[in-house]
């Protein structure tokens, strides 16, 4: 797929050098010379592809990236006021939908915004940060969690259904809900209860809840705390959850049992957080690795990891792949530039029929 610039992304100067980057005290060139040979070294450690066009999509912000398994950036989008980016999701026709704190967003194939759904005002302000494509991007369902709300929209921004959440009334804006994906072979979601650290699975429309997981007796002790981030449904019942600050991967069964649980350190992952999930065809879990509040570079080092059935990291993109390819936001406290990838979504960009293919 050809590397396609809008004019916003353009004026911001993504590729050139730039203010407010990094202070490191190594210059550019020997950062692409560490770059060049991170690239090499991961050339021979990639496990075998089933499609040798395999792409990544990002949400990382005030952006989306697309890459490939070298890390090497292939594709690109930015919208002049869009901010806060949590998901993002290539579609059959090429296009890309995302959830920003402002709204859902969804481009054609040649970038053109085709719809623009906004989130409502709430009691606590203004946020959406996720969503889910549904009927191969005819239909779209949107987390509003200023306003504890799940609304479904068309392609022509006709609201079709309005799931109303439980109100979180003591839970401050931030702390609401984060993620909502369809539960495959039913008209429910799941959604991720942020700082109550629990899951519920409701019914479209009525908001029945249908089924509620508290995470707390399933985590492991962290000095960080945990919350409730990414879920990512499987048939029969099958749940991959990230609780974020607490950097622990759960993988509950139909019961809403603990199969397998990592922490980061287990894995031996140098990151901040553990985000957005997504599970492979080979059946791998794919992970964002967030890098958001930086004190140090080491801490976000890695960005997106590859994990088998045994807790091994298989592959990995580290920070120092990407970080001279993309323009990423600098902490105000810190000083750092922070990639900030939140989700992530993988396909093969010459079958982008089967892009949402669910995962058995």
């Amino acid at each position: 797929m050809p590397l396609l610039l809008p004019s916003d992304a353009t004026a911001r100067g993504r590729f050139s050098p730039n203010q407010n980057r990094l202070p490191v005290s190594h210059n550019r060139c020997a950062r692409g010379w560490i770059a060049g040979v991170a690239a090499a070294l991961w050339i021979l450690t990639l496990p075998r592809l089933g499609h040798a066009e395999e792409r990544m999509l990002l949400a990382a912000d005030n952006q989306v990236v697309e890459i490939n398994r070298l890390g090497k950036v292939t594709d690109s989008l930015a919208k002049q006021g869009h901010s806060g980016i949590y998901e993002a999701w290539r579609l059959p026709d090429g296009g890309i939908a995302y959830a920003h704190k402002g709204g859902l967003a969804v481009f054609d194939r040649q970038k053109n915004l085709v719809l623009s759904h906004p989130a409502r005002n709430g009691t606590k302000g203004t946020e959406a940060n996720s969503c889910a494509v549904m009927d191969g991007g005819a239909r779209f369902a949107l987390m509003d969690s200023g306003v504890a709300q799940i609304r479904v929209v068309d392609r022509a921004g006709h609201v079709l259904s309005e799931t109303q959440l439980p109100e979180l009334t003591e839970d401050s804006l931030h702390s609401r809900y984060r993620t909502v994906r369809l539960v495959p072979g039913e008209k429910a979601f799941w959604v991720a209860q942020y700082g109550r650290r629990t899951l519920l699975k409701v019914a479209e429309g009525t908001g029945e809840i249908l089924q509620s997981l508290l995470l707390d007796p399933m985590l492991k002790p962290t000095p960080a705390g945990h919350t409730a981030f990414g879920v990512t449904p499987l048939q029969g019942g099958v749940l991959w959850v990230a609780t974020s600050t607490g950097k622990q991967l759960l993988k509950l069964n139909g019961k809403g049992a603990v199969e397998r649980s990592w922490s980061a350190q287990e894995l031996g992952l140098k990151c901040r957080y553990l985000l957005g999930t997504q599970q492979l065809e080979n059946g791998r879990l794919l992970v964002a690795c967030g890098d958001y509040h930086l004190k140090a570079i080491e801490e976000g080092s890695d960005l997106l990891a590859e994990i088998d059935s045994e807790g091994r990291v298989v592959w990995r993109l580290n920070r120092a792949q990407l970080v001279d390819q993309i323009e990423g936001v600098v902490d105000a406290k810190s000083g750092l530039e922070e990639m900030r990838i939140t989700n992530v979504h993988a396909y093969d960009s010459e079958r982008l029929e089967d892009v949402l293919k669910p995962t058995r």
